[in-house]
């Protein structure tokens, strides 16, 4: 079996609450599962999943209040993505049956109120860097023919 890579993120600043996820990478064969873990040091009635795939914006997974199943967007179910939300402070997410497909970062937020409907669409990527045009080449006569 070839192995997978799962990138995952650790840590950030959200409403001034220190937020972190573990492990900070994962590499797992196809077909097994990987587990995220999210934590936040202040209680925050709901905890955000996303992912990135690369080159791409972040896509909203589900959304996970405390005690509740969490709620999941459009091509993303619970049997591959389970989350648990066992505390205001904790969450998880499993990503089962991994495959290359998966190979993504992988974020947690949490907040106090739920992102609207325009809020939940994809995030823009980046824009790739720029290039400088390559000048053009200039070519003189070619020797051995009269010009």
């Amino acid at each position: 079996m070839l192995p997978c890579l799962l990138l995952l993120l650790g840590q950030g600043s959200v409403f001034g609450a220190l937020l972190s996820q573990k492990p900070r990478r994962d590499i797992c064969q196809r077909g097994t599962s990987t587990t995220i873990q999210c934590e936040v040091d202040t209680q925050l009635p709901l905890m955000f999943w996303y992912r990135q795939l690369a080159g791409q914006g972040l896509i909203l997974i589900a959304t996970a209040n405390q005690g509740t199943k969490a709620t999941y967007e459009s091509g993303f179910t619970e049997e591959k993505f389970p989350i648990s939300r066992p505390t205001s402070t904790f969450s998880n997410l499993t990503v089962t049956n991994v495959s290359l497909q998966d190979s993504s970062f992988y974020f947690c937020s949490a907040g106090d109120t739920a992102p609207s409907t325009d809020q939940r669409s994809e995030q823009e990527p980046q824009p790739a860097p720029s290039c400088p045009a390559p000048s053009p080449v200039t070519r003189g006569p070619r020797r051995g023919r009269p010009a």
